[in-house]
């Protein structure tokens, strides 16, 4: 018995096909289906029950499951040990554009403090290839804005900020804010659907039933959603970060009393022992918060400022 050989059966199972799991252990139909007859006939009894159309586990192939994914799991550990032992340490931290560079500063701070890695390198990418990344363990954990993500992506919140309303220059908007029922008649210019912005304020306006109307153009930058509201193409949402000095913005309030904010996550593979570590690190940090401001990581007991709401 082999550990190739347990590997080959756990691949065919999460698989339901010696072909697919063939492909994922990069090797021939023939070679594991062999691989695995000669496992079942030292075992004495058949691992799996096999169709034209598809293999899946016989009931003793069940009972040995759980042991072959502990061998395997152990297996794993054994090889991320050594590794760990005889290469340099290295931290890599994927983030979406949206991320402000102040959350960026604290969390490559609280990494380098915990000495977690002798270098630490960032990754700007858009939502999808970072959520890729994560799949394939290129980046260690990632920074995002609150989406829906895979099953294997584990994530927790780390910083918050309010969103505003920018108004289009047509438009006189109450000088406090403005809640999120009085714009279904307003037209809004977008981002292309890369970072998260857009697919945030698409959900927003879907939370609360109402239909969005989008200018046909999309603007390739956050500055530039400012610049086309002062010519009127349409108003814009963007969080508190990314507001010029000046901007005509204000406040924007899911319901009376109740802001619309952004949630940033830290997200990482499930199955990834590193951003398993470093997310946990950075859980350890409890938002500091204050009605009208950002919220940013903050260790217990310790007081961060805030970035300051736009005026």
């Amino acid at each position: 018995m082999t550990l190739t050989q347990l590997e080959h059966v756990l691949q065919a199972h999460r698989a339901g096909s010696f072909s697919r799991a063939a492909r994922t252990c990069g090797v021939t139909q023939a070679a594991l289906s062999n691989s695995v007859a000669k496992l079942e006939e030292e075992l004495g009894e058949r691992i799996f029950s096999r169709t034209t159309r598809r293999v899946s586990l016989s009931p003793f192939g069940e009972t040995l499951l759980p042991s072959i994914e502990q061998i395997l799991s152990g297996r794993d550990a054994l090889v991320g040990a050594a590794r760990a032992q005889h290469a340099p340490s290295k931290t890599v931290v994927g983030h979406s554009p949206l991320i402000p560079s102040r959350v960026l500063t604290e969390i490559v701070g609280a990494i380098r403090d915990a000495r977690f890695g002798s270098e630490i390198r960032l990754i700007e990418e858009n939502l999808s290839d970072l959520l890729q990344r994560l799949s394939e363990h290129t980046v260690d954990i990632a920074l995002l804005p609150e989406a829906e993500y895979a099953s294997s992506i584990r994530s927790a919140p780390v910083y918050q900020e309010p969103l505003y309303y920018v108004p289009r220059r047509g438009i006189e908007a109450n000088a406090d804010a403005v809640t999120l029922n009085t714009l279904a008649a307003d037209t809004f210019v977008m981002v292309p659907d890369q970072c998260g912005l857009a697919r945030t304020t698409r959900a927003l306006f879907a939370s609360a039933g109402l239909h969005l109307q989008v200018y046909a153009g999309e603007a390739m930058g956050y500055h530039v959603l400012q610049e086309w509201a002062a010519l009127d193409l349409g108003s814009a949402i963007l969080p508190q970060s990314r507001l010029s000095e000046g901007a005509r913005a204000v406040p924007l309030m899911r319901d009376p009393g109740v802001a619309a904010v952004l949630t940033y996550r830290v997200a990482w593979h499930n199955e990834y022992r590193r951003g398993k570590q470093l997310a946990a690190l950075l859980q350890s940090f409890q938002p500091n918060t204050r009605r009208g401001a950002a919220t940013t990581l903050a260790p217990a007991g310790a007081a961060l400022g805030h970035l300051r709401p736009v005026r």
